[in-house]
Formats: structure tokens, C-alpha cells, sequence
């Protein structure tokens, strides 16, 4: 029998393939769409991470007293986080006295080219794209954030790069030096402990409130405080330094001046812990009767994001990402 065919169907061949063909280059474009719109992505991450690096790492220089040579920082990190080795540096400038800017943009390594070879993109019109990140950093002194230690130091004991020392528990005889506070009290030099009362030996401290003492006057240690101790050991802590002192006992309090960068390299206390480097250094012994820690006010730039600015410059710096 005869296979019968419509006349009008005939032709419908030829529309298919024009519907294929069609829906072939709405393909392509796609693919090309995704592949290189992931390229573009991966390359801005790069640029990213070497902006971000790079405004830290001038930040941090430029806290520590000098920025340096800002572009040679800003162009060496850019093309370390860059997959290829190589990216532009677009621009470097200090929005503020006390942060930075930077931008990356693309970088052929191979060619030289300033801009990011399109793999599939061409077929559409479009050969090349220019990719650009940005960070911003600031840096300044700290005014609040965790005390580590729950402690403060006296104004008298604190000398910034100075020689290690052996700094006792204030009122326990170790710690010969004084000062006189603004209201003409006499400050005992050493350190106090302050009021945790979560027991966690972490006071929150601010320049711009009293800080209250804690109950425990004595010469031990808390166990909390004792661990924290032996995590700190040889490792630079931010803790407070204060300049003034009221009330009495439990209901005592400090007005904190300021936060400085100890470096913890020993102590000596009774109670949950005993002992760490207490005769190790020349001329900063504590043994026996001495209860207290030995370590060194240094000159110090932080990255702890916990720390708010505004504070006064005791030789401890934090540098944030703000962009």
C-alpha cells in the first residue's frame, strides 16, 4: 500500500533544521555565557584576594610607623594571589591618614595584555574583558575589646620596648615602682585582676568606663585565667593599662588609659598553676615569694577584629578590612 503524505507537510524538514540550527547558537552563546562569565569570576576572586592582602599588609606598615614602599607591597601580594603570577596595580592612595586603598585589574602573564582572553565570548562579539578589584584598610589605637587576662597594668610598669621585666600582682611587694594618678592617689606599679563574672578570664574594657576590680585580691590565679595564661605562652596579647584607681575592695574600679602589647614569656603563681620560664631571663627572676608575670611591652600591630579605634598610641596598633 501506498504511504500517503500531506502536500503542506512536506517542507517541514528543512524548518526543523532552521529550528536546530537556530537553538544551536542560542547554545553556544550560553556555553559561552557560563564558561567565560566563571573565568571573569575566578579572576576578579584573585584580584581580590590581592587587594585585600595588600591594603593589610600597608596598613599594618604603615601602623608600625612606616608605609614603606606602598606599590612594590601592593604589586608583589597582588600577583601572589593571583593564579598566574601577574596582575595590575591600578591604584594606591589614602583616602584617610589612617587607611589605604588599593586596586588590582588584570594582567596577562603571558602577553602583557591588560585584560582577560574570553574563550568562547568571541563568537559573540566580544573577545576581551578588563577585570578590577578594590579593599580598603584602616589602622588605628585600640579603645575597647577583650581583655584575655582579665588584668590591667599600673601606669609605672609600662615601658614600651623596654627590658623584660618581672611585673607582681600590685600590693604584693614585687613591683617596687609608683606612680601619682590625676586625682594625686598613689599608684602602686604591678597589675590587678578585674571582675569576670562569667568566669571565663575575659573582661570586656574600655577606654571610656571604669573597669571593676575583682574580688579576688590575692596572689593565685584562676583555673580559667591559668589556662588562658598557658595559651598565651610566648605569644604578644593586647591588655589594658590604666591611670587611675577608686573605690575600695570588691567595689574598687580603674580608669583605663589606654591598651598595650605584652609579650608573655614567663610567670610565677600559686593556685591552679605553678610556674613558666620564672628563672630563665637575666635580671627578670620570680621565684619563690614573687608571684606575677615576666614579659616585655613591645611596639605591635594587631589584627584582632574585636578591637574598636580611637584610643591613645601606646605602641599597639589594629588594622581592620573596612572594604
Amino acid at each position: 500500500m501506498r504511504r500517503l503524505i500531506a502536500p503542506g507537510l512536506r517542507n517541514e524538514h528543512g524548518a526543523v533544521a532552521v529550528i536546530v540550527a537556530l537553538c544551536m547558537v542560542a547554545l553556544l552563546g550560553a556555553v559561552a555565557f557560563s564558561i567565560d562569565v566563571g573565568a571573569m569570576y575566578s579572576e576578579r576572586a584573585q584580584l581580590q584576594n590581592g587587594a585585600d592582602a595588600a591594603a593589610i599588609a600597608i596598613a599594618q606598615s604603615c601602623a608600625a610607623g612606616s608605609c614603606g614602599d606602598v606599590n612594590a607591597i601592593a604589586q608583589s601580594l597582588a600577583n601572589v594571589n593571583a593564579n598566574d603570577g601577574a596582575s595590575n596595580i591600578g591604584a594606591v592612595d589614602f583616602p584617610s591618614s589612617n587607611s589605604v586603598h588599593v586596586m588590582t585589574t588584570t594582567k596577562d602573564a603571558s602577553t602583557g595584555a591588560g585584560s582577560l582572553a574570553l574563550s568562547f565570548a568571541p563568537v559573540l562579539g566580544t573577545k576581551t574583558k578588563t577585570v578590577a578589584a578594590d579593599a580598603t584598610a584602616g589602622w588605628g589605637y585600640p579603645a575597647s575589646g577583650p581583655d584575655k587576662l582579665a588584668l590591667a597594668f599600673a601606669p609605672c610598669v609600662f615601658k614600651l620596648n623596654g627590658a623584660i621585666q618581672v611585673i607582681s600582682l600590685s600590693g604584693s611587694g614585687g613591683s617596687s615602682c609608683s606612680s601619682t594618678s590625676p586625682s594625686g592617689q598613689v599608684l602602686p606599679g604591678g597589675f590587678g585582676w578585674l571582675n569576670d563574672p562569667a568566669g571565663t578570664c575575659n573582661a570586656n574594657v574600655s577606654i571610656s568606663s571604669n573597669a571593676a576590680v575583682s574580688g579576688n585580691t590575692g596572689v593565685s590565679i584562676s583555673a580559667p585565667c591559668a589556662a588562658a595564661l598557658s595559651n598565651l605562652a610566648n605569644k604578644t596579647v593586647l591588655l589594658p593599662v590604666y591611670s587611675d584607681i577608686g573605690g575600695t575592695g570588691s567595689g574598687g574600679w580603674y580608669v583605663i588609659q589606654g591598651w598595650a602589647a605584652f609579650k608573655v614569656l614567663g610567670w610565677n603563681f600559686t593556685g591552679p598553676t605553678t610556674n613558666y620560664n620564672n628563672n630563665t631571663y637575666p635580671g627578670a627572676t620570680c621565684q619563690n615569694t614573687c608571684k606575677g608575670l615576666i614579659g616585655q611591652f613591645i611596639s605591635f600591630v594587631s589584627l584582632d577584629t574585636s578591637f574598636t579605634t580611637g584610643g591613645p598610641n601606646l605602641g599597639a596598633a589594629v588594622v581592620t578590612l573596612t572594604k
